[in-house]
């Protein structure tokens, strides 16, 4: 009798635990195995750019300047501008010390997408009685207009883009907005940026509301805003035919980022002595404020 030799196949669980685990070592596809769990994965810095300063808005990548204006005695837009002859953009940081002269980044403004690069941080005269303080400042090849300037790492500089804020009639605000029917004209200020709608309303003598919707009407922040005062030395109504209302709120740029309906907007808040800045930032289908941090100009 002949013998018979018998190849029997191995079970199909342990062929697929093989398979599994030697597609498993191929370069790009364990990542796609996690992709339900994380899928907002941090992104991976190129090593030119790990000496940056750590970013503040975390999702949002880039930091915020401002543009520059050049005589010191110069009409101004802004009272916080900084003053320079060399540099077009300044940032009121101390994070930018250890990053070296002449490092690339790209800068926006409306109807500005550049590259430019670090001039120097140092400490750079600002506000009165020869005071200076810690600022990075940016080379461009072109004005940048004074307001808000958002600088991004070069990786990621197509990552925004940076829209115009525009004056908005009473008539063009979305019914429901307004808290007074009929709405005062001296009493409202309105902007908007993009799809999106920011208004001040005064409530009384010493208060307002900002509220920022979509073109809807649809509320996405709302926050009353008070004037400071200084008993014996500052005590005013609101105004808003004046320039500088101190605690008032007003924005002074808006960002778009990718996969973002609502732009990031970043309001000015004057102060008696020096002037903060603020972001509202979107989460989600809101917006969430951030203080993005303050700079002394002079003593009231």
């Amino acid at each position: 009798m002949n013998n018979l030799k018998l190849s029997l196949p191995k079970p199909k669980t342990q062929l697929s635990i093989t398979l599994l685990s030697l597609l498993l070592m191929l370069p790009g596809l364990n990542s796609c195995t996690t992709g339900d769990n994380n899928p907002n994965p941090t992104p991976v810095i190129p090593e030119t750019e790990i000496d940056l300063p750590e970013q503040r808005f975390l999702e949002f990548p880039g930091w915020l300047g401002f543009g520059t204006k050049v005589q010191q005695n110069g009409a101004s837009q802004f009272r916080f501008s900084p003053t320079s002859g060399e540099a077009q953009i300044a940032m009121f940081s101390e994070q930018w010390s250890l990053v070296d002269p002449g490092t690339p980044l790209v800068a926006i403004a409306p109807g500005i997408r550049e590259e430019v690069t670090l001039r120097r941080w140092q400490k750079e005269p600002y506000g009165c009685d020869n005071r200076t303080t810690p600022m990075a400042t940016f080379n461009a090849s072109q004005t940048f207009p004074e307001g808000a300037v958002w600088v991004l790492p070069p990786s990621q500089g197509d990552a925004a883009t940076a829209l115009p804020l525009e004056t908005l009639p009473i008539d063009r605000i979305p019914e429901g907005v307004l808290r007074k029917n009929p709405p005062d004209p001296k009493q409202i200020l309105a902007w908007e940026a993009g799809e999106t709608i920011i208004v001040l309303e005064q409530t009384s003598d010493k208060t307002a509301t900002l509220t920022v919707t979509d073109n809807a009407g649809t509320a996405l922040y709302t926050n009353p805003v008070e004037i400071l005062s200084q008993p014996g030395a500052y005590e005013e109504a609101i105004d808003f035919s004046k320039r500088i209302q101190p605690g008032i709120s007003a924005p002074i740029g808006a960002f778009q980022f990718q996969n973002n309906a609502v732009p990031l907007l970043v309001f000015w808040r004057p102060s008696l002595e020096g002037d903060s800045f603020e972001a509202l930032v979107p989460r989600g289908d809101r917006l969430e404020l951030v203080d993005v941090g303050s700079v002394y100009y002079c003593a009231f």
